[in-house]
């Protein structure tokens, strides 16, 4: 079937389960039902360590170039944006490359070369970055015009076109493994089975986290699978300092801020929201942890501004140990239970005359972290059948899938094996190998290879 419309373009997209690539899930087919100027194909591997966004547009410059046409097709836009880091030089040459084979610059296809520095990829930085326009408090780039899109989703955007479902993606693995890169392996392959592929452990009493040092999440489970959003995965110490600041309690939070913080401003300092000029004020916030939150002032509703970047805890306040990131997680939830929304929304304000001067280079959060030892160049490895699969049903933004299938069922590659419901927010889920289902929870499908 010929491909032409924009409703063509984004059922397509929906039926091969494409979501966020690059963490947050939100599927595509959903992103692209707007009409903005300018769709900027996100290539900034905001994290440190990770290297998947750099190996995937080495590999894909052409079909990153296509899926960036679709977009732009299905929402109208005239212009198409590649935000890449631009001390990659290599990634930057293999795009200029491509937009040059197929002629993409009279499609209105350019590159913005960013720094280096954390969160560079962030949404709202990068819309700021590219464009000079900056997201509304509480907003999204559609409120300034603008799509941005994962260039791992851009990329599976195009292969929807061909007819290729998401059954696979590509995974730094890293850190206390024997032989670190970037794999690619069916959605579904267990962390453990990941970790074996990797060459195994290096070491013992390691803590592994899915996604960057930043922003990623401890998994206490190794026998659960990577998902459709599972960028990188990072074995690290257990005693390191990323690990036992991600493993402490709200209650050791809020007893050490209660006595520890000095009100050094490092953390608003530094915020990227504040210096975008949202109305956020870390240090602030930390006063407040005694306050009786039966009328919450706008140091705790702030808490819906937060993007949970880590800035904070982890740099501004590496030597404390303090953590406003996890005061205002837990700020939103209380607020969410009480049924308060976002009261900040407002709009035209002027960015920080620091906003230049403040970011923080990622080889000064690679240091402060104590990642130095495995800040490295990683590449493509080969990767291994795997016999086992558990495919996570709620790994995006919307409603949970819910299986389609049942034990017992012999399956192939691209199999429809849930949905999220046709009139809800959600996706689709399709089997990563040929095999049988051995189990369905409410969390997981399990595929076993035949």
């Amino acid at each position: 079937m010929l491909i032409t419309t924009p409703d063509e373009i984004r059922a397509v997209v929906k039926s091969a389960g494409v979501v966020g690539a690059g963490g947050a899930g939100f599927p595509t087919y959903f992103k692209l039902n707007a009409k903005v100027d300018t769709v900027i194909a996100n290539g900034s591997e905001c994290e440190p360590l990770l290297y998947t966004d750099k190996t995937v547009i080495k590999q894909m410059p052409r079909e990153l170039i296509r899926g960036l046409k679709i977009a732009m097709k299905a929402t109208g836009a005239q212009k198409g944006v590649i935000a890449i880091k631009g001390h990659y030089k290599d990634v930057v040459e293999a795009v200029k490359n491509a937009i040059a084979q197929d002629d993409a610059q009279k499609d209105g296809i350019s590159i913005h070369e960013l720094e280096n520095y954390y969160p560079a990829g962030d949404e709202f930085l990068t819309v700021y970055d590219v464009t000079g326009r900056v997201i509304p408090e509480g907003g999204i780039p559609l409120n300034v015009g603008v799509v941005v899109s994962n260039v791992l989703s851009l990329i599976q955007v195009a292969q929807a076109i061909d007819g290729k479902v998401v059954t696979e993606r590509a995974i730094t693995v890293t850190g206390e493994v024997a032989n670190p890169g970037v794999y690619t392996v069916p959605i579904g392959t267990t962390y453990k089975a990941l970790i074996d592929m990797a060459g195994g452990l290096k070491s013992k009493n390691v803590a592994l986290i899915d996604g960057g040092p930043m922003m990623g999440k401890i998994v206490s489970d190794w026998d659960r699978g990577v998902n459709k959003t599972t960028s990188g995965i990072i074995l690290l110490p257990n005693n390191h300092f990323i690990i036992r600041m991600g493993n402490k309690s709200l209650a050791q939070v809020v007893k050490q801020s209660k006595a520890a913080c000095c009100q050094c401003f490092r953390c608003t300092d530094i915020c990227p929201r504040n210096l975008l000029g949202h109305q956020i004020y870390p240090h602030k916030t930390m006063q407040t942890i005694d306050y009786n939150l039966d009328e919450p002032t706008e140091n705790i509703t702030s808490a819906f501004l937060c993007s949970q970047c880590g800035m904070c805890e982890l740099v501004a306040c590496d030597f404390m140990q303090l953590s406003p990131r996890k005061i205002y997680a837990e700020y939103r939830k209380l607020l969410v239970s009480r049924g308060i929304k976002n009261p900040h929304n407002r709009s035209g304000f002027d960015v920080s005359s620091q906003y230049e001067n403040r970011k923080v280079s990622i080889p000064t959060v690679i240091k402060k972290l104590g990642l130095t030892e495995y800040a490295k160049p990683l590449y493509p490895k080969n990767s291994k059948p795997v016999s086992l699969v558990r495919i996570n049903l709620s790994a995006h933004i919307g409603a949970p899938a819910r299986a389609v299938v049942s034990v017992g069922d012999s399956l192939n590659i691209g199999d429809i094996i849930a949905s999220s419901p046709a009139e809800a927010l959600g996706t689709i889920y399709h089997a990563s190998i040929i095999g049988v289902v051995t189990a369905i929870t409410v969390d997981y499908i399990e595929i076993t290879a035949n």
